[in-house]
């Protein structure tokens, strides 16, 4: 089964808490300029030079999207701390909680994260949620609403990287998963009441993981509906108000009001707008891909740990649809588990079995499980990289142009 990382995004006002780097030793860290940061490092070099490249194409996509609403004043490079352990980044930080991977510190104005436990996946898109509060502090102020701050910050943690660039407005299986499920079970948050919710009080809820689960997920839901829900004309129906919104916003007025000018203080028609939206609210085909894909790789990592390795992808397949094997997950309340039919996995959309071409297992030096290469267009190739970390095998799946 694949482990479920809940790695609530840290805003706090409360990380006062920071440690001054003279109170406990740190492991040496390599500095590395980019081009919009300098990033301090314990991890090895490859993995660095990857993510500061995703990391400037990440500030660029901030930066385009929010141009207009950028100050004037010369921006420096941003400050990034990357541990390979909890226990450094929490000695650093001075973070305990145990569901923490990632943090923006204000006060210090810096970015810090860590690799072991998380995995890459996790940590690639903790860093895409956490550099957007670094980016939105330095150049929006401080008057972006948490629920805004962390529903912008999750649309660009969604971001699928290509290897030129990213993906914006991903919808994950997951996301709709979890927003319906605390829908039915009544776990919306009132609007009124999560739209006033200070920063503190944001990270107060936290204690409670699965109310911080739909709390965040309710954020992402309100933000991702703002920027993309269309109207009969395929248009966005929202997106000019939030762009009023933001406007507002930097012109100095607080997060309440600036909402109640945009759109206004009707939240319980908000909240209905929500619910009608998640009712119809499908994954984006990339996204469907992935977790997919996703499955697959759990099965490997399943079969691997009891003695099976393959080279090939019929030899997988065959041993999948003898075992019946399936997958179950859970994330607090909620559980969900594969397909029945093991073998739509090894097909397209349309149920159709992929080809050798489409589908394979490629061998790479080292990989603890060959990689697995899926064709799904003519434009988009999926890979999925195993890894070996602290006895354990971890997975992510990439985007790349199909040759």
């Amino acid at each position: 089964m694949s482990r479920c990382n809940f790695r609530p995004a840290l805003i706090l006002t409360l990380l006062t808490l920071f440690l001054h780097s003279h109170v406990l030793a740190q492991p040496a860290l390599q500095s590395y300029d980019s081009r919009h940061y300098r990033i301090h490092s314990a991890l090895d070099e490859p993995l660095t030079t990857d993510l500061s490249r995703r990391l400037d194409a990440m500030y660029e996509e901030y930066d385009r999207r929010l141009a207009e609403f950028l100050q004037n004043q010369p921006r420096q490079k941003l400050e990034v701390y990357l541990f390979q352990n909890r226990e450094d980044y929490q000695a650093f930080t001075g973070i305990t909680h145990e569901n923490s991977g990632g943090v923006f510190i204000p006060s210090r104005h810096l970015l810090a994260a860590y690799l072991n436990e998380q995995g890459r996946d996790a940590l690639r898109r903790t860093l895409q949620h956490e550099a957007f509060h670094q980016f939105a502090d330095q150049t929006l102020g401080p008057n972006l609403p948490a629920w805004l701050n962390e529903g912008l910050a999750q649309v660009f943690e969604e971001g699928l990287w290509t290897g030129r660039g990213f993906l914006i407005g991903q919808v994950p299986p997951r996301r709709i998963r979890q927003l319906q499920a605390d829908i039915a079970a009544g776990r919306l948050i009132d609007f009124a009441q999560i739209m006033g919710l200070t920063p503190r009080q944001w990270t107060q809820n936290l204690a409670n993981r699965d109310q911080a689960t739909s709390q965040y997920n309710q954020a992402w839901a309100m933000t991702q509906m703002l920027i993309y829900a269309a109207g009969p004309d395929g248009k966005p129906m929202y997106r000019s108000r939030l762009i009023e919104m933001l406007r507002i916003l930097h012109s100095g007025t607080d997060g309440t009001e600036a909402f109640a000018q945009a759109f206004s203080r009707n939240y319980s028609g908000f909240q209905d707008r929500l619910v009608e939206y998640a009712r119809t609210l499908q994954p984006t085909p990339e996204a469907r891909w992935i977790e997919r894909q996703n499955v697959l790789a759990d099965l490997l990592v399943e079969l691997h740990a009891r003695g099976l390795t393959f080279t090939d992808i019929d030899t997988f397949r065959q041993s999948v649809a003898e075992g019946r094997y399936r997958m179950n997950y859970a994330k607090g309340d909620l559980q969900w588990s594969s397909d029945e039919d093991a073998l739509s996995y090894f097909a397209d959309d349309r149920g159709r079995r992929f080809s050798r071409q489409e589908l394979h297992l490629d061998g790479r030096a080292g990989a603890p499980i060959a990689d697995l290469v899926c064709r799904r267009s003519d434009a988009v190739r999926l890979r999925t990289l195993f890894y070996e970390s602290n006895g354990q095998i971890e997975h992510e799946t990439v985007l790349e142009p199909a040759r």
